[in-house]
């Protein structure tokens, strides 16, 4: 086990790093002759010729951003961690503006710590290398309604669709670190492109990923709860180059951006938080600490993701490009079967998607590993059915007391104490699980008749 200390540095070309009283001190190049790493280059690039001309409180939130999701995904936990969980991990970020982000350490470690359950510790520095070229800086554009997250996802789709349908000239933000998530998004902005000839949908791409072991000593992790960081922090970063859009919206229905835990054994490693309204009050209070003028929103906080699914705008253009989206958190289980990577179809975000597409259509073009639920069921052994099985527990006890789902909704993290809030949220919830109870009623029913046939 080690503690680390991560130095972004803008003066050397290659990784160095030393022990300091049992911590490792990593320095890490931020730059390459002359020019940004880990796609940064590219993606300023890519702003520039959308006239999008990002501040440099924007590159500070971005250079953040970039190595909280280094440190998480290359500082492997298993080995660094304490009790193989938490690690110790300090990071020296040089900014733009010591004086305005020294009054945000502390709501940048609680952020960081409820997100990634780490004990993170930032450190300031001053940063005299310039984002900007001024030379080739130019007026801002004003030509965006809308700003979005666009993960390649079935829910950020279904945001997109109604965006376009509403006409709203929309910029969206990806991330991916693999080939499944890009071609998902490629994919889906392609067709985009037939169906929405005359409602602008740019596409700001970040390829960011790390070589394996690239942190000395530290390992690789595979985890991406720090994904949301560096996604919400892109987004505010490009954001800060545009005029007229205040809003990031951060598409996710209401149960998994709540993600209360389906039984007692999903705690810690199994609930994530990447979009709880905790999580994103604290970037709100980041970004208004930060004098920047603009905040991230949840447009869908109080849906499920089959209302989400049933109340879009195009329904047909949703069912045609929803077998594009991708929602597995394990695609690669697939390959244990010698099948390419694809949706496993009993991983808690794939039993929320056929739930969701069973509510709004009554079936569901995805190619799932496995979809018998009768199967699920009873396939102990492979870990097939331990999913479902949290679901029903959950099921159970929310039709046994419905008043518990205002208790429930609390353990992820805290909630503000407004009572009508609480309610919608509690509600949600409920409705989320009963969603996804009668997918599964429905589908043992329909297996049963199969069967008599």
């Amino acid at each position: 086990m080690n503690r680390y200390k991560l130095r972004a540095n803008y003066d050397i070309e290659n990784i160095d790093s030393h022990k300091v009283n049992g911590t490792v001190v990593v320095d890490v190049p931020m730059l390459s002759n002359g020019k940004l790493n880990y796609g940064l280059s590219n993606i300023k690039k890519r702003l520039y010729k959308e006239h999008i001309y990002p501040s440099e409180i924007g590159f500070d939130i971005m250079s953040l951003a970039t190595m909280v999701y280094m440190a998480d995904t290359r500082i492997e936990r298993a080995v660094h961690g304490q009790d193989s969980w938490t690690r110790e991990i300090e990071l020296e970020i040089p900014v733009s503006n010591i004086a305005l982000w020294q009054a945000q350490i502390s709501t940048i470690e609680r952020l960081l710590k409820f997100l990634t359950g780490d004990l993170w510790k930032i450190v300031l520095s001053n940063r005299t290398w310039k984002f900007h070229n001024p030379e080739e800086v130019q007026e801002k554009t004003d030509k965006y309604d809308k700003v979005s997250l666009f993960s390649g996802g079935m829910d950020s789709l279904i945001s997109t669709i109604n965006l376009m349908e509403n006409r709203k000239n929309t910029l969206l933000i990806s991330h991916a670190g693999e080939g499944l998530t890009k071609n998902a998004q490629e994919n889906i902005v392609n067709r985009f492109d037939t169906i929405y000839l005359d409602v602008l949908h740019t596409w700001l791409d970040l390829w960011m990923v790390f070589p394996n072991n690239y942190i000395p000593e530290g390992g690789n992790d595979n985890n991406t709860r720090s994904r949301s960081f560096l996604f919400i922090g892109f987004g505010i970063f490009a954001m800060t180059g545009i005029d007229g859009v205040s809003e990031l919206m951060v598409p996710e229905n209401g149960l998994i951006a709540l993600n209360v835990p389906l039984d007692e054994t999903r705690v810690g490693s199994f609930s994530t938080r990447t979009t709880h309204p905790f999580y994103l009050s604290l970037w709100n209070e980041l970004i208004s600490g930060l004098d920047l003028k603009m905040y991230v929103k949840n447009p869908y906080w109080n849906k499920t993701k089959g209302e989400m699914a049933a109340e879009c705008n195009n329904k047909e253009v949703l069912y045609e490009t929803m077998k594009m989206s991708f929602s597995c958190s394990s695609p690669g289980k697939a390959r244990w079967r010698g099948l390419s990577p694809q949706h496993c179809g009993y991983c808690v975000p794939c039993i929320i998607r056929r739930a969701a597409m069973h509510k709004a259509f009554g079936n569901d073009g995805t190619i799932y590993t496995q979809t018998s639920i009768h199967e699920m069921q009873s396939k102990n052994s492979e870990g097939i059915g331990i999913q479902l099985r949290s679901f029903q527990y959950a099921i159970d006890k929310i039709k046994k007391d419905r008043k518990c789902a205002l208790l429930y909704i609390h353990k992820p993290g805290p909630l503000p104490q407004d009572d009508e809030y609480l309610k919608e949220l509690a509600d949600t919830y409920t409705r989320g699980l009963l969603e996804v109870d009668t997918f599964i009623q429905d589908s043992l029913e329909q297996e049963d008749k199969d069967n008599d046939l």
